[in-house]
């Protein structure tokens, strides 16, 4: 019986046709490629897609008047004004050095403009020439008023002078049944006297009291009424005798005062004689 060739003619036709292949030429054989992908990258099942903004209703802010309270009526600040409690001579600056714009009497009243930065004195305003200003000294005003927004002015510089004052009889006075001579005294140089010296002499008798002081005090009778430890320039003091046993009001007499820069009587020193009868 004989045996069926299709299978064994198969595989030899198989055979053939792949040794003719690789007997082909290397340029021929073609690749095919697959086509180009694109660049849109699709997004991984654990990639978290974008979150869709759902808009929510915003609560609307209602505006709200603030309730305001009536303005309270608060009281203008009274004009500072100065009252004159001693005669005092008011100056183009703060010391008897300065050139004299008036004189004032007591119960003047004036207008403050500034303080000076020392302290000693306030800036005024002339009621007869309001263009017109002035230093008085603080101890020969009383001031009124709000203060505390007036500006603060720095004097001009003091013309230099040597020292020297102003000497004038003031009155007899009496303590214990004595009397004794009171002078006024006004420091009119550029430096503070800090002592005097005062001698009285009887022209009738020869007879003569003397002393010194450190102090330029004001007395009355017995007391001590002001004391005024040193005269500065432009202030007023008082240089008072010792007791005497006569009569000053029946004789004449005459009084040597020395005053001088530097306490007991050292420094610069300046005297004056006057003569005194009433």
């Amino acid at each position: 019986m004989r045996k069926p060739f299709f299978p064994l003619f198969g595989l030899l036709t198989t055979a053939a046709l792949v040794l003719s292949a690789c007997n082909l030429p290397i340029g021929s054989a073609i690749s095919e490629t697959a086509p180009p992908t694109s660049d849109v990258i699709a997004p991984s099942a654990t990639e978290a897609k974008p979150t869709e903004v759902v808009p929510t209703d915003t609560p609307t802010l209602t505006a709200t008047a603030t309730p305001t309270s009536e303005p309270s009526a608060t009281a203008t600040p009274q004009a500072p004004v100065a009252e004159v409690v001693r005669e005092s001579n008011c100056r183009t600056g703060p010391g008897a050095l300065y050139k004299l714009v008036a004189t004032y009497q007591v119960g003047q009243m004036l207008e403050v403009a500034a303080k000076d930065l020392g302290g000693g004195y306030w800036f005024v305003r002339n009621p007869e020439k309001p263009e017109e200003q002035c230093y008085l000294l603080a101890q020969n005003i009383r001031i009124s008023g709000d203060t505390a927004a007036l500006p603060k002015f720095t004097p001009p510089p003091s013309p230099t002078a040597p020292p020297y004052f102003t000497l004038a009889f003031k009155k007899f006075d009496t303590c214990e049944g004595s009397e004794y001579a009171i002078f006024t005294v006004e420091n009119v140089g550029s430096v503070p006297f800090r002592s005097a010296y005062i001698k009285v002499t009887n022209q009738k008798t020869g007879k003569s009291v003397e002393h010194s002081l450190n102090a330029f005090d004001l007395r009355v009778k017995c007391v001590l009424a002001k004391n005024i430890a040193p005269l500065d320039p432009g202030g007023t003091g008082y240089v008072h005798s010792p007791p005497f046993k006569w009569s000053g009001h029946a004789d004449k007499l005459r009084a040597a005062i020395m005053i001088c820069t530097e306490k007991n009587l050292k420094g610069a020193c300046v005297t004056q004689t006057m003569d005194i009868k009433e």
